[in-house]
């Protein structure tokens, strides 16, 4: 049997002296050398567990889908809505500004302050072209104005070859 004694010991246990002090430790063969296998385990979800979250996904979209088909109209009307508001707003105010600049300029033109006038009625034009009435007394300034200088009559020329 060589170096066995039978009480489930090897010989090299009972072969050993007492250990210095302060030495290393040896390092002591082992009776079962086994071969080293490293595997690396990675962590895989369960197909149970995909299913939940595909299912918890699905359930997700389906609602947002519905939530944005409710919603979106609402959404629009509101800001349909709000269009209207700030262009009747705009619109007031330029109103505003036209009566305001159109009677200023017509008090003007009465008291014979024709270039304050002329340019209440050019400010009036800015905010409504197309008016008539406006082009008309901004007309009747720059005939006015024409007799006392010549830089009147020349956009008072361009003034009535664009209105042709």
């Amino acid at each position: 049997m060589g170096g066995y004694t039978g009480f489930g010991r090897s010989s090299w246990i009972y072969k050993q002296g007492p250990r210095k002090a302060f030495s290393k430790i040896k390092r002591r063969p082992t009776c079962n050398t086994l071969p080293t296998y490293s595997r690396q385990f990675k962590l895989k979800p369960s197909k149970d567990e995909r299913e939940i979250y595909i299912g918890f996904g699905l359930l997700l979209v389906i609602l947002i889908a519905f939530g944005l088909y409710y919603k979106v109209p609402e959404f629009t009307d509101c800001s349909y809505n709000r269009t209207i508001q700030n262009q009747k707003r705009i619109e007031r105010k330029n109103r505003f500004a036209y009566d305001f600049l159109m009677n200023s300029g017509q008090s003007r033109l009465t008291s014979n302050n024709l270039i304050v006038a002329y340019s209440e009625f050019k400010l009036a034009q800015a905010i409504y072209p197309q008016d008539d009435c406006v082009n008309q007394l901004l007309i009747e300034t720059l005939v006015a104005l024409c007799m006392d200088d010549t830089k009147y009559c020349r956009e008072l020329e361009v003034i009535l070859t664009t209105s042709k």
